[in-house]
């Protein structure tokens, strides 16, 4: 299991939806580093549900119900993740660069990995979320999850300032050279590499990437997908279509027709990737 589940889809196509996947706005005074709350349930069946999970730089905070919770890094490549039938998940997932002072620990220790909370946080940290995975329903699982954090970030550390207006600048020119970067926060290349692979998990450029791919998906899946690849491709900041097939057989492992059929968007909340703002594109439940 890993980030981004809301691009989770069942690889054997069935007839029939067995994964029951929801996203939900977090409380207002979470939203500065939780993105979304969200809830995955699959159907009873006689088959593992597959998924294939994409990068989308998120780290999410997942319980799965009668198991240990766990911290899901930031990944670079795409998974395949089994559910038993009858699995119930519900997670937060964290802005991208806001994981870090949540967690209290590098991103990047977390790269491309499943890690259980214990590993994470100490007793005592952990102490609020206890119980969070064994509520009788979805909706106690998020409000206990919701209370659990509140708590827990009112000791959190203060974001990386300059990271944070580096992820905007980059939202905001998905072809810009890192030099400008640089320039434009007022630090050096080397600073920049270190501190977003402390608050991202990776580099300005690897997530100038995964930001690119996930815009991609955001535009395919809000109709802009009728476009041909070319034009799909200038709309979403690649150089040109031979590069964004590139970009995503590298982080979906299949060419862009068939990803762009199947595939969601794991930042459809963010503000950074609505050009008219989170209101007129998100389709999220209340």
């Amino acid at each position: 299991m890993g980030t981004g589940a809301s691009q989770l889809k069942n690889l054997s196509e069935p007839s029939e939806p067995v994964s029951d996947y929801r996203e939900f706005l977090p409380p207002v005074a979470l939203r500065e580093r939780v993105l979304c709350l969200w809830t995955q349930s699959i159907r009873p069946s006689q088959t593992v549900y597959a998924h294939r999970v994409l990068p989308d730089a998120c780290v999410d905070l997942v319980f799965f119900q009668g198991q240990p919770p766990a911290v899901i890094g930031p990944w670079t490549e795409a998974f395949v993740a089994q559910l038993a039938p009858g699995t119930r998940i519900t997670g937060a997932r964290f802005r991208p660069g806001k994981a870090a002072d949540v967690l209290r620990l590098p991103a990047s220790e977390l790269l491309n990995q499943q890690t259980p909370i214990a590993d994470v946080w100490n007793m005592a940290a952990r102490a609020p979320f206890a119980g969070v995975g064994e509520q009788p329903t979805f909706r106690a699982t998020r409000f206990a999850l919701e209370t659990a954090l509140s708590r827990h970030l009112r000791n959190a550390t203060a974001s990386d300032a300059e990271v944070t207006a580096g992820i905007q600048w980059l939202a905001r020119h998905p072809g810009g050279r890192m030099g400008q970067l640089s320039r434009f926060v007022g630090i050096s290349s080397r600073q920049m590499q270190r501190r977003f692979s402390a608050a991202v998990g990776y580099g300005p450029k690897t997530f100038q990437s995964v930001l690119r791919f996930q815009r991609l998906l955001f535009l395919a899946s809000n109709g802009v997908g009728q476009l041909d690849l070319a034009d799909l491709a200038a709309r979403t900041g690649y150089a040109d279509q031979s590069h964004m097939t590139r970009e995503v057989q590298r982080f979906a492992g299949k060419p862009p027709r068939e990803m762009l059929s199947s595939a969601g968007c794991a930042l459809r909340l963010a503000d950074f990737l609505a050009p008219s703002g989170v209101g007129e594109f998100a389709d999220f439940a209340a």
